[in-house]
């Protein structure tokens, strides 16, 4: 019986990381202003000439909130992000201190909830 059951324990996390793998992955924008309209899963990457000031996107847990990220290391807090395979990151995660307050992550444009 212990075998059955550590078998479809394995079967079901098996298909739940395969279900999960099939998600929607953010995308991101190069933008002179922040768009009127912005799209949900979304990053904004708003400058001019190669220098982007700040990212913005609507939040991932449906409040539809714009949130705004400084990418001037001037300025505290700041955040960095990086491009890789078309993919985005952002880092240090984004913890929303009203409204929601969401706290996440996003690796290669997948959200991580902390």
């Amino acid at each position: 019986m212990l075998l059955i059951n550590k078998l479809l324990n394995w079967f079901l996390l098996f298909f739940k990381n395969e279900k999960q793998s099939k998600k929607t992955l953010y995308t991101y924008e190069f933008v002179n202003d922040i768009p009127e309209y912005p799209k949900n899963k979304t990053i904004y990457l708003v400058g001019e000439n190669g220098y982007f000031w700040q990212m913005v996107t609507i939040c991932p847990c449906g409040c539809k909130s714009l949130l705004h990220m400084n990418l001037m290391d001037e300025y505290l807090p700041f955040w960095k992000y990086s491009i890789y395979e078309k993919k985005i990151t952002i880092t240090p995660s984004i913890h929303r201190m009203v409204g929601c307050k969401s706290h996440f992550f996003i690796r290669k444009g997948e959200v991580i909830w902390a």
